[in-house]
């Protein structure tokens, strides 16, 4: 009986960390004022646990692609909140075709008329697609070091509040920002494992209780 607790025992703690490795919630970009856009929803931001880091991936319908404006102010590429968080900590910063620009993070920054949000990602050098230049095709990733998902989970100030926004043009040529105006949902898999993970506490809760059987 007790090899069995101890198998057990084993088997919860090699599940527990991975509980908190494997977390993810997705926002919906699903506002707008541009018209010409149509209805959403535009696109998403999944978010996964990596340990102590979270990992940011942004998926734009498939008629639009990431805009660079330069403007930190008003229009940056894409916007988000992180409490406790610095510039520093925001790093590996990739689109699929941004290979020829250089990006960095501003803080504060902006995206018009979805307010202010604590960073935002520019590019900084060599930033040739712009409106004429295409936009970056999406994905968006980067990775944010030393945070969990809850410190994400905060609206911009001013303007039309929103987790996260994003300047982008469309295949007309139409520019504007989109916004995630709508809490994250956490991902399937997310319940699974943390159900299991529960599941798991519980049977061995309860073994350890049972009475010794008496010959």
């Amino acid at each position: 009986m007790r090899t069995l607790q101890a198998l057990w025992i084993a088997l919860l703690i090699s599940v527990l960390p991975n509980l908190a490795a494997a977390q993810t919630a997705s926002y919906s970009l699903n506002s707008t004022g541009v018209s010409e856009f149509g209805t959403g929803p535009y696109g998403s931001v999944t978010l996964t646990q990596n340990f102590s880091d979270v990992l940011v991936n942004v998926v734009l319908r498939n008629d639009l692609n990431f805009l660079s404006t330069g403007n930190q102010n008003s229009h940056s590429i894409f916007t988000f909140n992180v409490s406790g968080a610095t510039a520093g900590d925001v790093t590996d910063i990739s689109f699929a075709n941004g290979l020829n620009g250089s990006f960095g993070v501003a803080s504060p920054a902006g995206n018009s008329p979805f307010g202010n949000f604590t960073f935002g990602i520019l590019c900084t050098s060599s930033c040739t697609s712009g409106g004429s230049g295409g936009g970056y095709v999406d994905p968006l990733n980067f990775t944010v070091h030393n945070a969990t998902l809850s410190e994400f989970n905060h609206l911009s100030s001013g303007g039309t509040n929103a987790y996260f926004a994003a300047d982008v043009l469309n295949l007309s040529g139409n520019t504007g920002a989109i916004g995630a105006t709508v809490a994250a949902v956490p991902e399937p898999e997310t319940y699974a494992m943390l159900l299991s993970g529960l599941g798991l506490i519980g049977f061995v809760a309860r073994r350890r209780k049972q009475p010794a059987s008496r010959v």
